[in-house]
């Protein structure tokens, strides 16, 4: 019998890419594919079998996959997985994030822990030194910036590639993830904190609570915002400073949702359930690799 592409106690953590090639990680090194509009999934495991956190592509298809104990796992077009753990201490080895941003992969994880690397994901640097607090995201900024949504409630910016860094404090609740579109940005975290920045990243405005429960990912696409979470939550916003809708339809599973990933029509919401959002429309991928 083959493999089924679900697995009961499956939970998944991160997702990258569009509808033509998706990628998503997960528990004990599960690594799910999806092609042809993400209708067909394949599954493999890695064989270190730990947790990964997150993945990201290159535009020229180079796969990083990223999770606990420093893995690293790299994958080139047409190849197969290569194995390339980073040096991380005995203490707060998880890597939390990867992404590929203006050229570089990035990856931030505990402890403090930033690497970059080139496009083909072949030497790490690791920037800056050791510190007592967990780099959950990095993503991009206007003009240029970096921005890690960090533990304690802080948000760290470079405007110089990241080699240095300036902090922001907002509140104490850790802070899951940041996205902007031009000079709006949007910040999320634990117990439903929220804040909206209009210039770029220089002042930050907390948002009117919509929910209580921990947001773990905020995305945007073409002036739409999307927020997930813990217990499903699933908001959407196009004034993010204020008007948030629960937007979850029927179906969507109460648990917890770590990723949100815009593709051509909709949302692929990653969690306890993997789930494609068109247009207010719920489609589950099952067991067998499809909807």
């Amino acid at each position: 019998m083959s493999q089924p592409v679900l697995e009961r106690r499956d939970m998944f953590f991160g997702a990258a890419g569009d509808l033509d090639s998706l990628w998503v990680v997960g528990q004990d090194g599960a690594i799910l594919h999806g092609v042809d509009g993400a209708t067909q999934w394949s599954r493999e495991v890695l064989p270190t079998r730990t947790n990964l956190q997150a993945v990201a592509v290159s535009p020229a298809g180079v796969v990083v996959a990223v999770g606990n104990l420093g893995d690293l796992w790299l994958k080139a077009p047409g190849q197969a997985w290569s194995h390339a753990p980073l040096p991380v201490g005995e203490v707060g080895g998880k890597l939390l994030d990867v992404a590929f941003i203006d050229g570089h992969f990035w990856v931030s994880g505990e402890m403090g822990v930033l690497f970059r690397a080139g496009p083909d994901a072949g030497n790490w640097e690791r920037l800056g030194d050791e510190q007592d607090v967990g780099f959950n995201a990095i993503r991009p900024g206007t003009g240029g910036d970096l921005w890690i949504a960090a533990e304690f409630g802080r948000l760290l910016r470079s405007r110089d590639g990241g080699q240095s860094w300036s902090t922001l404090e907002l509140g104490s609740e850790s802070l899951r993830a940041v996205a902007f579109e031009g000079q709006v940005g949007v910040a999320v975290g634990n117990a439903g904190h929220a804040y909206v920045s209009r210039d770029g990243g220089d002042s930050w405005n907390a948002v009117a609570p919509f929910t209580t429960d921990h947001l773990h990912d905020v995305v945007v696409k073409e002036g739409l915002w999307s927020v997930v979470g813990d217990h499903g939550v699933y908001f959407q916003s196009r004034t993010p400073s204020e008007a948030w809708q629960d937007v979850a339809p029927a179906g969507l599973s109460k648990g917890y949702f770590t990723r949100v990933l815009p593709v051509a029509g909709g949302n692929l919401l990653v969690g306890q359930q993997l789930a494609m959002i068109e247009a207010g429309r719920l489609t589950v991928i099952t067991a067998g690799g499809r909807p």
